[in-house]
């Protein structure tokens, strides 16, 4: 009997201690739909991109889904081969996503995942081959490592779908791996929804003007592309306000502005940063972005978060942003013409109304949650029909 209860002890499948340190785990929903994603991080990315969309699909009794980080199993496992087995096993995913991942493990999750003929899909929504110097000594040491590029290309490779944010990223791609399917739609969904929003008043137009930019550090170079413009905005204007919103720094040249010059670099979730950028109360928000390469297979993220915030934008008149109408649903500016343009809204606060008004309609009928809920059905559909 003892030996017995030792034999059955070693037959037991191993258990993976990922499964109790996994971020999300929405496991109660009746269908068959499984669905496993691997992150690099639970960041914007990923919140953007799946979390609500799928929240929503669960609530409607339509899918499960379990979400780990890079950062979880780097610190949950002591025997990769068994601990990725043992989680895929526990989890019986009909499809796992592998999303801007690369490291710890990436090879071996998509070789583990073929042997047990688990369909994958490897989504990502920047060009992360080619990681520009320009974005700093912290993201090259992140992303362009040859180890990260080397396992990112396998999987780019190897994975049974690619699923893009862009369809400039997803034909750049598709050059590079002739032989994958590649799928592109939307990538940010537009949640005004998701805002507590005060009672609305009349626009008042002797209110201090305020405007800003909000993004992470890795944009240095395209605040600093317009700081001069900015500065000789301060200048002429000694009432006006500019801030900052995120890890971005402030540019040397607008230091000398004093209070006037504003950064705010809190640490919230996605809901709490929309709500807390809605607050911020800005009468412009600027989207710049260098002509390179690496920007031109972004998304115009910045222009719907701030017209979900009742912000409108102005951005460079670049393939990103000039898809909206200029002058009706966002104004674009040319590299030497963003004083100009500034200043005619500072000098026409009015325009505010309108502006807004387009762009919430354009960002409503384009990225609502209903678009990104459709493409999410159909990438998994594509993926499980094969």
């Amino acid at each position: 009997m003892i030996l017995k209860k030792v034999f059955n002890i070693f037959a037991q499948k191993p258990q993976s201690k990922l499964i109790d340190n996994l971020e999300f785990s929405f496991s109660k929903s009746s269908s068959p739909n499984r669905l496993l994603i691997f992150v690099e991080n639970i960041n914007a990315t990923y919140y953007l991109s799946f979390h609500y969309v799928l929240q929503l699909l669960y609530q409607q009794d339509r899918v499960n889904f379990f979400v780990v980080s890079s950062n979880t199993i780097e610190k949950n496992c002591n025997d990769a081969e068994s601990d990725i087995t043992a989680l895929l096993n526990q989890i019986k995913p009909t499809v796992v996503i592998l999303s801007r991942y690369g490291l710890p493990y990436g090879k071996l999750i998509q070789n583990k995942c073929q042997l047990q003929k688990i369909p994958t899909i490897y989504h990502i929504d920047d060009n992360l081959l080619e990681i520009p110097l320009s974005l700093g000594a912290g993201i090259q040491k992140q992303h362009g490592n040859s180890a990260v590029i080397e396992e990112r290309e396998y999987l780019l490779a190897n994975t049974d779908l690619i699923y893009t944010s862009t369809q400039y990223l997803g034909e750049k791609l598709n050059q590079r791996f002739p032989n994958q399917k590649v799928y592109y739609g939307i990538y940010a969904p537009y949640l005004a929804s998701f805002i507590e929003v005060k009672k609305s008043a009349a626009i008042d137009l002797k209110k201090t003007f305020k405007f800003g930019y909000m993004g992470s550090k890795g944009h240095r170079q395209d605040l600093e592309m317009i700081s001069g413009a900015i500065a000789q905005i301060m200048i002429d204007y000694p009432d006006v306000i500019f801030e900052t919103f995120g890890t971005i720094t402030v540019p040397d040249k607008l230091k000398v502005f004093g209070n006037r010059i504003v950064s705010h670099n809190v640490k919230v979730n996605y809901e709490q940063f929309l709500q807390y950028l809605y607050e911020l109360d800005w009468d412009l928000g600027l989207a710049p972005l260098e002509n390179t390469e690496f920007n031109k297979c972004k998304a115009p993220t910045k222009y719907i978060e701030y017209t979900a915030c009742q912000i409108p934008t102005l951005a460079s008149n670049f393939p990103v942003y000039n898809q909206f109408a200029d002058g009706q649903e966002i104004v674009l500016a040319q590299s030497d013409r963003w004083y100009e343009k500034i200043k005619s809204l500072i000098d026409n606060p009015q325009r505010k109304s309108s502006l807004l008004e387009n762009a919430q309609k354009r960002c409503d009928e384009q990225f609502n949650l209903k678009v990104l809920e459709q493409q999410i059905g159909e990438v998994v559909s594509i993926i499980k029909s094969q």
